[in-house]
């Protein structure tokens, strides 16, 4: 996390700062990324560098930081009351507000795609370790409120299922870049949509009609 000197910056000096991260981390990978690039850019003594950030991963991981909030905000209409919406409809709504965001936000969106492209690197699992939490949580959530409304199966393992669904969320983006394009845009619901169909048939209570054609 940065230290306090850099949060007790001016709004601008900070954001020049974390434009030029930005910049430097979109157009390298987080090995190949220099701190001399960076502050070159952000036209600041490499020595104040350390008064802000402890090293290269302490700011790196404050951008991942940013761009997790950037995300929420983006979700934030599909969330304004989840527990009224269908639980299929609303995962595909989230899906949707993440497409918005990789079209709104091309630079970031490479940040995280770049740290995607090598998940057994120590600081995707750090931060992939800090997070996931967080995403199962949210996803605890909407899956109780949906076994209540009975678009789910009643006999679910809900901690489990929240975390299979999160950790499935990160390997969908990977399998559509790896098997179907390296960037992210509008042909990437279809890709979700079979997601969703997967998940629906899996996890999602059986319609009448289903249960007559087991009988």
């Amino acid at each position: 996390m940065p230290k306090p000197t850099f949060k007790n910056l001016p709004e601008d000096k900070r954001d020049k700062i974390e434009q030029a991260a930005i910049a430097e981390f979109t157009a390298y990978s987080f090995d190949q990324a220099s701190i001399n690039r960076i502050v070159d850019t952000a036209e600041i003594p490499k020595g104040s560098f350390y008064q802000y950030f402890n090293d290269k991963k302490d700011l790196y991981k404050h951008l991942l930081d940013l761009i997790v909030m950037k995300k929420m905000d983006y979700m934030s209409p599909v969330m304004a009351n989840p527990m009224s919406v269908d639980f299929f409809i609303l995962l595909r709504e989230i899906y949707l507000s993440g497409l918005r965001f990789a079209v709104d936000n091309p630079d970031l969106q490479q940040i995280g795609r770049r740290l995607l492209a090598d998940r057994n690197h120590p600081v995707f699992v750090e931060f992939m370790q800090e997070n996931l939490n967080k995403s199962d949580e949210i996803f605890h959530v909407l899956i109780s409120k949906g076994i209540e409304r009975g678009e789910l199966r009643a006999d679910l393992d809900i901690k489990f299922t929240a975390h299979i669904i999160s950790s499935l969320n990160t390997a969908v983006a990977d399998y559509y870049q790896q098997n179907i394009k390296v960037e992210i845009d509008e042909e990437y619901m279809l890709t979700v949509d079979k997601f969703i169909d997967f998940l629906r048939n899996g996890i999602g209570r059986a319609t009448d009609e289903q249960e007559d054609r087991k009988l």
